[in-house]
């Protein structure tokens, strides 16, 4: 979080939470849990939606915040003192969880960092009860405005057309986890599954950020920025055209998500 929001002012920050808030109820409200329920959290990080459902399955219920992260978990445990938290090392597609253990499972920004999110699907099929749901968030990096049709770079001419289509081999990286998939395959991925009742809803965050800030902003833990992948993709001089030419800018950004629901028989 702190990596995130650096240089973003307080008005900035506050608006974004308000919109994480937004999006754990909307998980939340998706999974239908109710009290005494028993609800997995998986890749709760510092517990945005754990946190959330402590409060819907009420003191008889419990959930469980599984995170490949023990760092994440310790902070959770520490902003904490809820009694029916338990806490998990794992991953999405291998979860530490018996067959048939919990009524909801609830995601938010994970599936993106998993190789296979077909098994993770799979995963969730298994260790649900019957009549359990499940309920996540997914960026659908895939369908991102890219950079080269927000921003005109032909004033530079030859160095401007391979920006571009730098730029357009970046996102047709199937290799890589974040941009894989849509929500056309994440439906089929539950649908597969076993899943019934699945339910995708497609929505976009648009706005407009400052170059210098587009430049250095960290999409997703442990992601190189824009400025330092132009580094390494052209030369130092051509970056620093680059970075010139983009910085003094306010560039359109639009970033596409979707919210599933599922359940299982």
């Amino acid at each position: 979080m702190r990596t995130r929001f650096a240089g973003w002012s307080a008005e900035e920050i506050a608006t974004a939470l308000e919109q994480l808030e937004r999006w754990r109820d909307r998980v939340l409200d998706g999974a239908q849990i109710d009290v005494g329920e028993t609800v997995a959290d998986v890749g709760a990080g510092t517990g945005l939606l754990a946190l959330g459902a402590v409060e819907r399955v009420g003191p008889d219920g419990d959930v469980f915040a599984l995170d490949i992260s023990v760092d994440a978990l310790e902070e959770l445990r520490r902003n904490t003192t809820a009694p029916n938290i338990s806490y998990l090392i794992g991953r999405a597609d291998i979860l530490p969880l018996p067959d048939e253990s919990v009524d909801a499972i609830l995601t938010r920004s994970v599936l993106i960092y998993v190789d296979d999110k077909a098994e993770a699907a799979r995963e969730f099929q298994r260790v649900l009860r019957s009549g359990g749901r499940a309920s996540l968030y997914e960026p659908i990096n895939s369908r991102n405005l890219l950079l080269s049709q927000a921003v005109d770079f032909s004033p530079l001419g030859d160095l401007g057309d391979r920006l571009r289509v730098w730029n357009e081999a970046f996102y047709a990286n199937r290799d890589d986890p974040m941009l894989n998939f849509d929500e056309t395959d994440l439906e089929r991925f539950f649908v597969e599954a076993g899943f019934r009742d699945v339910r995708v809803e497609l929505g976009a965050d648009e706005h407009q950020v400052q170059g210098d800030r587009y430049l250095t902003q960290v999409g997703a833990p442990g992601r190189p920025t824009l400025l330092e992948r132009w580094r390494e993709a052209f030369s130092d001089d051509e970056a620093q055209t680059l970075e010139v030419f983009l910085r003094d800018r306010t560039i359109t950004v639009r970033f596409p998500h979707a919210f599933l629901s599922a359940s299982k028989a």
